[in-house]
């Protein structure tokens, strides 16, 4: 079978676990096209892991879920539906040679343990993403790069980015954490390449609380089409991570449309295989 715009991957057998449908208010597409985008790509394996943001200091889309249409307040029992519908799309495509998996990625604040408790106690997903989209109250994945980027300066910006990541990881209640260094999409280009210089202090205590924690790292690829040219986090890191112990083990493309599942994931394999080589920092 083929999908429009969907080019086979070179690499078999390859996953991809950072999926979003229309569950997710910025993302379109239903279940049914992603799992069948999946299977043009070649992919073996897709989790879906729908926005869940309960922050009460932001209100952005990603506080709602969007069932047939209703947007809904982010609540455990509003996400009965969505996980209903990732268990028929697994018995439905798993004998056509695709995996589907139930996950779901949650926005990271500051005391949120409890609430993020209360999902994943209530559902059995196989997969709990932890996505640092908000340092304080600035949004870093807001295109109002005046307005949320201008507030806080750069040193300050990351170090408080790393201290949320280290409670996150520590808190032992994610799979893995998200498209480290999701800053650089918007920040880069407001800050300029200062934002790639700031990380390095704060790398030490964020892989020992990785570890601790039990918590992995995504490879995530969108940083390729949102034009970075390297993903979150690039390749230094990741190699960095590895020295330190610590587990990255997922490709995830965070595609929000069908035809993102999956892309760019041959250039990428290489750099979750267990003898993947170290280079840089």
């Amino acid at each position: 079978m083929s999908e429009p715009n969907i080019a086979r991957l070179a690499t078999p057998h390859l996953t991809d676990f950072h999926v979003h449908c229309d569950y997710s208010t910025d993302a379109v597409g239903t279940i049914d096209e992603y799992c069948r985008a999946a299977l043009a790509r070649g992919l073996a394996e897709i989790c879906f892991v729908t926005h869940y943001d309960t922050n009460p200091a932001v209100d952005s889309g990603d506080c709602f879920v969007r069932i047939k249409g209703v947007e809904r307040r982010a609540a455990p029992e509003h996400l009965a539906p969505y996980v209903d519908e990732v268990h028929r799309a697994h018995d439905e495509y798993y004998p056509r040679g695709l995996m589907v998996k139930l996950g779901i990625e949650v926005g990271w604040w500051e005391g949120c343990e409890d609430t993020v408790r209360g999902a994943i106690e209530r559902y059995p997903f196989d997969y709990v993403l932890c996505g640092i989209h908000d340092v304080g109250d600035v949004c870093i994945c807001s295109h109002d790069t005046e307005g949320n980027l201008g507030r806080m300066a750069p040193e300050r910006l990351i170090e408080e980015y790393f201290r949320q990541a280290v409670l996150a990881a520590r808190t032992g209640l994610f799979s893995a954490l998200a498209h480290l260094t999701y800053y650089r999409r918007f920040g880069e280009q407001y800050y300029g390449s200062i934002i790639n210089e700031l990380h390095r202090p704060y790398l030490p205590e964020l892989w020992e609380a990785l570890r601790a924690g039990g918590t992995a790292m995504e490879i995530n690829t969108s940083a390729i089409r949102h034009g970075l040219g390297e993903y979150y986090p690039p390749p230094g890191l990741i190699h960095a991570a590895r020295r330190a112990g610590v587990r990255v083990e997922r490709l995830g493309s965070d595609s929000h449309r069908p035809e993102q599942v999956g892309l760019d994931f041959d250039a990428a394999a290489p750099l979750v295989a267990e003898q993947a080589p170290y280079y840089g920092e």
